[in-house]
């Protein structure tokens, strides 16, 4: 099932955000539309550059992205990233910015990622892992960057072309659907068992791409 509509709606919200100043992979720096974000959080001037470095790598990286909010960017394609806060183990939408499809603004993220990956409490709507996404984490059990995907036959690149460590993931698409894996020539490598599946501890390294679902 090819979930347009999901995809239609993450770039017409990144669209009417950008009408309002929200920088672009074009721009060089973009702090200043988020910075009551930043200030809420209580990032100090360092902590803010470390986390708006690593928006503009991947600004750079999409073609067409657009950030949404201090931690949050919106790939073409329906894709999404989301960064921990610097110095935090799990990201979180942070309060009162746009939701892409991650762990609710002023939720336990932590406790999110562990009901999400515990063996007997994925749920069909998960808090971290929304139904009809493949999810995918830099870190194990749900820590560090999230990517998720949710348009099928779109190859995406993970954030920094790969990431070399090992993550986690969970497909929490809709019922039959196979999420697939890729490596830099993007032959795929893996498929994931149907929904609800996930890997709390898996090896990125193969893998540079992922595709939500093939129809």
């Amino acid at each position: 099932m090819l979930h347009s509509l999901k995809a239609v709606g993450v770039l017409a919200t990144a669209a009417a955000i950008a009408m309002v100043g929200v920088g672009t992979a074009n721009a060089t720096t973009h702090v200043a539309p988020f910075a009551a974000q930043v200030q809420a959080a209580g990032l100090n001037s360092s902590q803010a550059t470390t986390l708006q470095s690593r928006v503009e790598q991947i600004l750079h990286q999409y073609k067409g992205a657009q950030q949404v909010a201090a931690n949050e960017i919106a790939l073409p394609g329906g894709g999404s990233v989301l960064l921990p806060l610097p110095g935090k183990k799990y990201a979180q939408v942070l309060p009162g910015a746009v939701n892409l499809g991650f762990a609710a603004a002023g939720g336990n993220a932590a406790k999110s990622a562990a009901e999400s990956f515990g063996p007997n409490t994925i749920r069909s709507n998960g808090d971290s892992c929304p139904y009809q996404y493949f999810c995918m984490w830099q870190g194990e059990n749900g820590t560090g960057e999230q990517f998720n995907v949710s348009t099928c036959n779109e190859d995406q690149e993970l954030p920094g072309s790969g990431w070399n460590a090992d993550g986690s993931w969970i497909n929490n698409q809709t019922a039959g659907t196979d999420a697939f894996l890729l490596n830099s020539s993007k032959v795929v490598i893996y498929t994931t068992p149907p929904p609800v599946s996930y890997s709390p501890d898996w090896n990125w390294v193969p893998y540079w791409y992922a595709d939500a679902c093939n129809h």
